[in-house]
């Protein structure tokens, strides 16, 4: 186990500790990230209303094992932390896939444009990636802060 991994482990085990959450954290190194998985009793603790503690647990991690520096001792690039309970992250994405291709033929039926609510920049990401090949629409990001949003367009209407 790298030492990223053993520090970002040691950090969440003590966060989560000071919750009152018995759990066992499990350290995976991907070749884009380190995952953080987390098993405990009750998981809907840990993932929060939509996401949010995990994402909260997340960002903590990261600060308190980077304090902003971008690159490790060795000169290299930090890899990001993702924090993931119950396999939460996954199932999230696949709604997210679903929806996005559910609200895309819509869009190419009614070949009016569709606003999405307001989301994270990741989940936007999710949903974007999902239809860049979905013949008959586009989408684009628009608005600012906490208000943007994604739009699927269909393609006649550009």
């Amino acid at each position: 186990m790298s030492e990223t991994q053993n520090q970002a482990k040691q950090i969440l085990s003590d966060i989560v500790e000071h919750m009152g959450i018995d759990a066992t954290i499990t350290a995976h190194e991907e070749d884009e990230r380190v995952r953080l998985e987390i098993e405990c009793d009750d998981p809907e603790r840990i993932v929060g209303r939509r996401g949010q503690v995990l994402d909260a647990l997340q960002h903590l991690v990261g600060k308190m094992l980077f304090r902003g520096r971008a690159l490790g001792e060795d000169g290299a690039p930090k890899k990001p932390i993702v924090v993931d309970a119950d396999g939460y992250r996954e199932r999230h994405a696949e709604r997210l896939r679903a929806i996005a291709v559910r609200m895309a033929d819509k869009v190419i039926e009614n070949q009016r444009a569709m606003a999405m609510d307001p989301m994270s920049p990741h989940d936007r990401r999710i949903m974007h990636m999902a239809l860049a090949d979905k013949a008959g629409v586009t989408t684009r990001s628009e608005g600012e802060g906490d208000d943007r949003h994604m739009l699927i367009v269909p393609v006649a209407a550009e």
